[in-house]
């Protein structure tokens, strides 16, 4: 590889001679790792506060949980424990990272608080921030307002929970706010989407087919999407196809979901993944995230998107010889695609020269 003013101009074998070499003695060179899906504003709170997460590992207790733990954030505090975060990724090869971020405060405490850390660690990590409503566009009073408001201050992303709105109308009412706000704002799209057993909740379906009609799929993300991984397999299939056709992105959080999914199951257990391996063979894009860090949610984490990819292709089931080839690609091409960066990264004659470089040991 050739590298002239921070840019790729050659990559192959015979180059010519430079008067600066380095020598990687056979080393693997990689595009750096993206983590497309993390909660900045959560991370290392459970430590923090000295305070118990959600005991029965269900997502609706850590949710309900959730707000005594919000009222003693400070922008200060916020920022301290987010930089240590940052600070785990960015040291395992992490350079970009999309943030969720509570905005049913009125005092947007996080949001200004991350709003002022994209622009002091651009240099250093990209980062995408997501107006997330934590508490719900509607089961949080004056919701969907704050959506709105956190994306005229700067907000990269629209979020929402549809599955935690107090009535199916109104999880359908939020995503149909939530296109409508991308469309005004001309902002990307990332829904907390069906994070339940329950094989009934389909807002994924209603998603899809609005991002569809509006032509909009490709800038548009469902995360989770657990209950699509309990679904029934004539409506699955069905529903594949049209994603195929609107070009929606997935992101399925391998040891998250794992954790706080089948709860309530006693055997068969489920294990909280989307439909990965079908996506995979179906030419639907789906990337793995992180989710959190130390929080009422999840105990534990470290930033290490080698452990997610892991822990990943085991509960997926995606280690066939040919599935080996592209399972980096988890990690890396698919979630840039979902941040829609696709078009500035990777190693590729013309892009960044921003890549990680990893010992032959650590390949899987």
């Amino acid at each position: 590889m050739i590298v002239e003013n921070g840019k790729i101009i050659h990559i192959g074998t015979n180059l010519p001679e430079y008067d600066e070499k380095i020598d990687l003695n056979g080393k693997l060179v990689m595009a750096r790792y993206v983590d497309p899906h993390l909660h900045l504003d959560y991370v290392y709170t459970l430590s923090e506060l000295e305070q118990d997460g959600a005991v029965s590992g269900i997502l609706f207790e850590a949710i309900e949980l959730w707000p005594k733990f919000k009222k003693t954030l400070t922008v200060e505090s916020v920022k301290r424990l987010a930089l240590k975060g940052i600070k785990d990724e960015v040291s395992q090869g992490v350079q970009h990272i999309r943030t969720h971020i509570d905005v049913t405060d009125p005092k947007f405490t996080a949001l200004k608080a991350m709003l002022e850390m994209k622009e002091e660690l651009k240099d250093t990590v990209d980062i995408q921030i997501v107006a997330f409503p934590q508490e719900g566009m509607y089961m949080y009073k004056g919701g969907r307002d704050l959506v709105e408001e956190a994306l005229k201050m700067g907000a990269d992303v629209v979020g929402g929970i549809p599955h935690y709105e107090p009535a199916r109308e109104f999880g359908e009412k939020s995503v149909h706010d939530i296109v409508e706000l991308a469309l005004k704002y001309d902002k990307l799209i990332d829904v907390h989407c069906d994070e339940t057993d329950d094989p009934h909740s389909r807002f994924l379906e209603l998603l899809n087919a609005h991002v569809f009609m509006e032509d909009y799929g490709s800038r548009t993300t469902a995360s989770h999407t657990c209950s699509f991984g309990s679904a029934d397999d004539s409506y699955a299939f069905r529903m594949m196809d049209i994603f195929k056709k609107s070009k929606i992105h997935f992101i399925s959080c391998p040891t998250e979901n794992a954790y706080l999914q089948g709860r309530q199951d006693t055997y068969p257990k489920r294990r909280g993944l989307t439909r990965v391996k079908e996506f995979i063979a179906s030419g639907i894009n789906v990337a793995f995230a992180k989710d959190s860090i130390n929080d009422p949610w999840y105990p534990m984490g470290n930033g290490n998107m080698m452990n997610i990819l892991d822990n990943g292709i085991h509960l997926a089931q995606i280690m066939s010889p040919e599935e080996i080839k592209t399972n980096f690609d988890l990690i890396t091409y698919n979630d840039a695609r979902c941040l829609n960066i696709y078009d500035i990264y990777g190693l590729e004659i013309g892009k960044q020269a921003n890549f990680i470089v990893l010992n032959e040991a650590l390949c899987l």
